[in-house]
């Protein structure tokens, strides 16, 4: 068959490796100068590694990436350790990654720590979330860990990650990013574009195309089409309606990457995560304190992420003008933080980041095949309950393309 495959994100890319594995003739599209999506990189002069545009890293369990990693060749630049995530809330920092620092935890009594500590061990023992996807996540938290617990430790996250969807986030999705959480994360020697480079040198190697920097039309009329067997879109919506025909409201994404001369996070965190109300941003991930400053000509990198509606005003702000509004937010976090440590900014934005999940999502939940019968989509809707990340990019790239080859 000869098959088109509109996105070269991780999704795109792995289905175009597996369809041209089996023989298929596969051109892929993208309308951007590089591959990857997401998970790409850049490189800076003096800098050994690339750095993803936006923040990444595996968990143990990502089973996906570790078998592609090992077909690929490419198993010995996956390594773990164990970087320190911490919560800034009420002007303070703690360390919040384990059961010994939830018991140290300054904002809780012991009893709302062992009630947190206990719905969090219920949550990672639960095998299944069928039984908990009918359920509103503010309601089932709010009931289980207490309602100061919820407050201050998931109330500040969902809000600033779904804004006025909130509420009507499922527990299911909850109980994803529970169950996937580990303390030991990954990462690849050289950065995620390792992965994505081979994943290219390999389509091409088997015959395919992969065509960048192409505005692709998304329109009902397929006459553009007519020469491939099946197409596959890989974008965030699709112009032909799944079975299922609802499709998810989606968030966008605004990540500041700042080149930095001294480290931020002087004690030492990777992940700060933002439970104090007020923060125009949710994260602040010390990508250094993860990574050796080695690898990028001794700078320390540092990003500020947020999650905000697709027609926030941030989507049309300059990096500059930004990275003013953030700067009083920053020096609370450490005061000794001044424009002087930054060398370099820079600002990617996605309008199409995070799908927003309601109670009850597996009975929307798009399925590949849509109504036109030589058109299938997958996209970051189709992961559920898992929430977006490469690893199930890559599972739903090999999904699809089974199904295509069906």
């Amino acid at each position: 068959m000869k098959i088109g495959i509109v996105g070269a994100g991780l999704t795109g890319l792995t289905a175009g490796y597996t369809l041209a594995k089996a023989g298929h003739a596969v051109a892929i599209f993208e309308k951007e100068s590089f591959a990857g999506g997401l998970a790409a990189g850049f490189k800076e002069q003096g800098w050994d590694w690339h750095l993803e545009h936006f923040y990444h890293h595996f968990f143990p369990s990502d089973i996906a990436v570790q078998n592609l990693l090992s077909e690929l060749g490419l198993s010995q630049k996956l390594f773990f350790a164990r970087p320190k995530t911490s919560i800034y809330y009420n002007g303070q920092i703690s360390q919040f990654d384990s059961p010994l620092s939830l018991l140290n935890f300054p904002h809780l009594s012991f009893f709302e720590k062992a009630r947190s500590g206990l719905a969090t061990l219920f949550l990672k023992l639960t095998p299944s979330w069928r039984n908990l996807e009918e359920t509103p996540a503010a309601a089932w938290l709010s009931r289980f860990y207490g309602k100061k617990a919820c407050e201050i430790l998931w109330q500040p996250l969902i809000e600033s990650k779904f804004g006025s969807h909130a509420n009507e986030i499922s527990m299911a999705w909850f109980w994803a990013r529970i169950k996937k959480r580990s303390s030991k994360l990954g990462y690849l020697e050289g950065g995620f574009q390792v992965l994505i480079d081979k994943l290219v040198k390999k389509i091409k190697e088997e015959g395919g195309k992969l065509y960048l920097s192409q505005t692709i039309s998304c329109s009902n009329d397929l006459n553009q089409w007519n020469k491939f067997d099946k197409v596959l879109f890989t974008t965030p919506s699709c112009p032909f309606p799944p079975a299922r025909k609802k499709i998810p409201q989606m968030r966008g994404a605004l990540n500041l990457i700042l080149i930095l001369k001294k480290q931020f996070l002087t004690d030492g965190t990777y992940w700060l995560n933002i439970n104090e109300k007020g923060f125009p941003f949710v994260a602040v991930v010390d990508h250094t304190n993860f990574i050796d400053p080695k690898h990028y000509g001794g700078n320390h990198l540092l990003y500020v992420g947020g999650y905000y509606p697709q027609d926030h005003r941030y989507f049309k702000t300059t990096k500059e003008a930004i990275l003013k509004e953030f700067l009083p937010y920053l020096q609370k976090i450490n005061p000794k933080f001044n424009m002087f440590h930054v060398t370099c900014s820079m600002l990617h934005v996605n309008k199409f980041a995070q799908p927003i999940i309601p109670a009850n999502y597996s009975k929307i939940l798009p399925q590949f095949k849509t109504s036109n019968p030589k058109v299938f989509w997958a996209s970051m809707s189709h992961v559920y309950p898992w929430d977006r990340g490469t690893n199930y990019a890559i599972e739903l790239g090999e999904k699809v393309a089974h199904e295509i080859l069906k």
